[in-house]
């Protein structure tokens, strides 16, 4: 992908947004999913120019951006920005979409029925924040200042969010990929663990290396600490069948073991390394 495509997030005018006749929050997830409907299958998004941006995040799935949607200048319900895919059973399944539109400070898009918390800002490249600490766990804003950014709003109206329809991040998503149905409640903790369970070491040691900045040799140890942590996390959680629910008593132990993995890594990693990491809202 051209780095023209990755910075289109933040290139060109910004484009006003004009009130419309939309539906109210509860009628948007319907009018989403049928403007969404196709896009089940992943060609018929690539052939509208949807295309992938950015990572495979634990707890959104992957970004799959329309740039002509972007800077469009008008936020429709029915045909969102960005799609969110996630590969469950070996096979991509769109989980939920996102809407986003350019701004110029921290004003939240007015023209859909959205509550004003479910809108954050990113100022960079998504290349370049993909691994910040905005999606690492911290809610709203990913950036502070004046200039041109894009206000960003999550909707999971394909995979249904223990923690709401709007929230940033969708802590189902790792049970999915691991088999299990949906739960109705998910802490961020276990969710971690789950993901770490199903697949997200590199991610989460990707973190390590963005914002804990290792050299080659802690790099390298840091991330066998992970390994460690999902490796254990595995045997406790195994698979299940897609319907199969995730037994209760289980969460507290992924909790635990998060915060255990996550103290282990702190632990293993040198002073000035800790120092930084000890920013993320990952323990």
């Amino acid at each position: 992908m051209s780095r023209g495509l990755r910075r289109v997030a933040l290139l060109g005018c910004l484009w006003w947004i004009p009130l419309a006749r939309l539906p109210a929050q509860t009628d948007l997830a319907s009018v989403a999913r049928a403007g969404t409907a196709r896009y089940q299958d992943r060609s018929a998004a690539i052939e509208d120019g949807y295309r992938k941006v950015g990572p495979d995040f634990p707890g959104m799935g992957e970004h799959w951006v329309n740039p002509g949607l972007l800077l469009a200048g008008v936020l429709d319900p029915a045909r969102p920005p960005v799609l969110e895919y996630a590969t469950i059973g070996g096979v991509p399944k769109l989980v939920g979409v996102a809407y986003a539109a350019l701004v110029t400070d921290s004003t939240r898009p007015p023209a859909l029925p959205l509550p004003s918390w479910a809108w954050h800002t990113h100022a960079g490249t998504v290349d370049e924040e993909s691994f910040i600490l905005s999606h690492a766990g911290v809610h709203h804003t990913h950036h502070q200042g004046d200039g041109p950014q894009v206000a960003v709003a999550h909707a999971w109206i394909w995979l249904a969010n223990p923690a709401g329809l709007y929230e940033t991040d969708n802590w189902a998503l790792p049970c999915a990929r691991l088999g299990f149905a949906t739960p109705d409640s998910l802490s961020a903790d276990a969710g971690r663990a789950l993901a770490l369970a199903a697949g997200a070491t590199s991610y989460f040691a990707t973190l390590v290396r963005v914002v804990g900045k290792p050299d080659s040799a802690e790099q390298i140890r840091l991330r066998a600490v992970l390994e460690r942590a999902a490796g254990e996390v595995s045997l406790h959680v195994g698979h299940g069948t897609g319907s199969t629910p995730l037994p209760p008593d289980l969460v507290p132990v992924l909790e635990v073991s998060w915060r255990r993995a996550w103290s282990a890594l702190l632990a293993a990693a040198s002073p000035a390394v800790r120092e930084r990491l000890a920013a993320l809202p990952a323990h």
